[in-house]
């Protein structure tokens, strides 16, 4: 097992980014499994590595990503902090012996290191020399106690599909879930392109050079399939001043067919990102959706499927986060969207 020295000098050489979108949340649901089946059997699973080898050899752990769930204090008078969106703390465990979490404000990249014992299902954990950025996040962000905690952090246990991390001297327990969310995608795509545009009968040339700084719009997207055909629909998510308002931007909904993209539902100003419900409606996923601005309270509707589009159903206070698996997740920009070229 190399040690935290050596593990450093791999974190230095390496390029300390999170993994992102369907490949990374591919690898989740499968480290899920084979937690699960951890948990069942209480034995490695054939073919695994040798466990004393350390977690970052132990595929059960190594290229996972989770989110923060709640953190525990044996301190009665503190109780119990949970994290009102817990997409904002998320760690990925990489298997070259670094990590990465992002925080609500900041970030922090490191080391970590591990030694299951006879159970792998529970061993020793910690974190080497952690580097994280250090911006202020007003209350109630949990940053600055994540950054100080970390390197306090001695074991792990998984139970129940969570992986805890607790501090020495019963300092605490962090609770983490696997973390499944599908990031936007930005490689350029002229089908579509062709799609948004035919979707956007507005924008076109004369008319973005009239607004005011003439800019061009950009664009993301993300796959899912939302009706168990086999076929991906495909959400895309309009950046610019012609697209966007005081409560978020345009969002499109596509469906890909054999004769290409055709639209399913334009939802004007819309803020990310999109939950996908496990809950059906004809056959079609439940959408979640957040609202907000024009001094509007800010809302999660929810849309089903009437059999030819999505309609919305109900709204619910956004302290209210609803379950499913994030679509179009990750920090974009303007400037991280796919240049939209306007039509003639």
């Amino acid at each position: 097992m190399r040690s935290l020295k050596q593990r450093s000098t791999v974190a230095k050489e390496a390029t300390s980014t999170m993994n992102t979108g369907a490949g990374v949340a591919a690898r989740a649901q499968k480290a899920l499994a084979i937690l699960l089946s951890l948990l069942a059997g209480g034995c490695m699973a054939s073919g695994e590595k040798d466990p004393t080898a350390g977690a970052a050899q132990a595929s059960f752990l190594a290229d996972t990503r989770w989110r923060l769930v709640e953190i525990q204090s044996m301190d009665d008078a503190i109780g119990t902090k949970r994290p009102a969106d817990p997409s904002l703390y998320t760690m990925q465990l990489n298997s070259n012996g670094t990590v990465a979490l992002h925080l609500n404000c900041n970030s922090a990249h490191g080391i970590w290191s591990a030694n299951p014992g006879k159970d792998p299902i529970s061993g020793q954990f910690e974190f080497g020399p952690l580097a994280a950025t250090r911006a202020f996040c007003p209350p109630p962000s949990l940053d600055e106690q994540i950054a100080t905690q970390a390197r306090y952090i001695r074991s792990y246990l998984l139970k129940d599909g969570r992986l805890y991390l607790s501090l020495m001297a019963d300092g605490g327990i962090y609770a983490w879930e696997p973390h499944t969310d599908q990031a936007f995608q930005r490689d350029p795509e002229p089908g579509l392109e062709a799609a948004i545009l035919q979707a956007s009968p507005y924008y076109t040339r004369a008319i973005v050079g009239q607004e005011e700084g003439g800019d061009e719009g950009r664009y993301i997207y993300g796959r899912v399939d939302l009706n168990g055909d086999g076929r991906d629909e495909v959400f895309v998510y309009l950046l610019g001043s012609f697209f966007c308002g005081t409560g978020g931007c345009n969002l499109l909904l596509f469906a890909d067919g054999p004769q290409g993209y055709s639209l399913l539902n334009n939802f004007p100003i819309r803020r990310l990102p999109i939950i996908v419900s496990s809950v059906k409606t004809a056959g079609w996923n439940d959408l979640w959706q957040l609202q907000s601005g024009g001094g509007a309270a800010a809302s999660y509707v929810r849309l089903s499927f009437d059999g030819k589009q999505y309609v919305e159903r109900e709204r619910v206070p956004a302290d209210k986060i609803p379950e499913g698996q994030r679509h179009l997740t990750g920090e974009f920009t303007f400037d991280k969207g796919i240049p939209l070229k306007p039509r003639n």
